[in-house]
């Protein structure tokens, strides 16, 4: 009776064994992985966000951008050297000052305003324009009477700038090469107007 007791208990152990094996398999199929190749429901993988090749951008606003989008678009983090698609920005760089101090007349906070301007060509058709606008991004930072912090700061500013217009920009790009090519001849794009207003992702147009 002993033994017949520990073969019911190890068969019922093996049925609860297959019971989740079988939970699992059935839910392996239902789940995605967490960094599958796909941006949300842009419909664009990221092996084709990869095939963006990021020109060289002025300034350490600049470099502090096409850092972050080459990491943003290359799916190894490493900047693509030999893509389809090439993205030129120009940026265009101001400084206002928000809160002033009664006794010193001296600001004691300012943000650092940027607006980009974008073209997205393709190289295997002849450089032709695939997204092209204008997008904006600005971050404030604290003053104090010390030169070099200041500067810090304000270098500190251009970074967070740098990141938030790479991930308006990872947007845009995903937008446009989600569409592109796949119902027919996509329109003809001129490049952005300088004097334009910028605009929000997903307003270019």
């Amino acid at each position: 009776m002993e033994n017949a007791g520990k073969d019911a208990m190890k068969q019922s152990g093996l049925g609860k064994l297959a019971s989740v094996a079988l939970l699992a398999t059935l839910l392996g199929g239902c789940l995605q992985p967490l960094h599958a190749p796909q941006l949300g429901n842009t419909g664009v993988s990221s092996s084709r966000l990869s095939e963006v090749v990021v020109d060289r951008i002025d300034g350490y606003l600049g470099y502090a951008l096409k850092s972050e989008l080459d990491f943003l678009l290359s799916a190894s983090g490493a900047p693509t050297r030999n893509g389809r698609y090439l993205l030129k920005v120009k940026t265009q760089q101001s400084k206002a000052s928000s809160i002033l101090d009664a006794r010193t007349g001296l600001s004691q906070s300012a943000s650092v305003q940027v607006e980009a301007v974008y073209v997205l060509t393709d190289q295997q058709q002849s450089s032709k324009i695939v997204a092209s606008g204008k997008t904006f991004a600005s971050a404030s930072f604290d003053r104090t009477q010390l030169r070099y912090g200041n500067l810090r700061a304000e270098r500190d500013a251009e970074e967070r700038v740098g990141k938030a217009l790479a991930e308006r920009l990872r947007i845009i790009l995903a937008t446009a090469l989600s569409g592109y090519g796949n119902a027919g001849a996509a329109p003809e794009l001129s490049p952005p107007d300088p004097d334009a207003p910028a605009r929000n992702p997903g307003d270019e147009g």
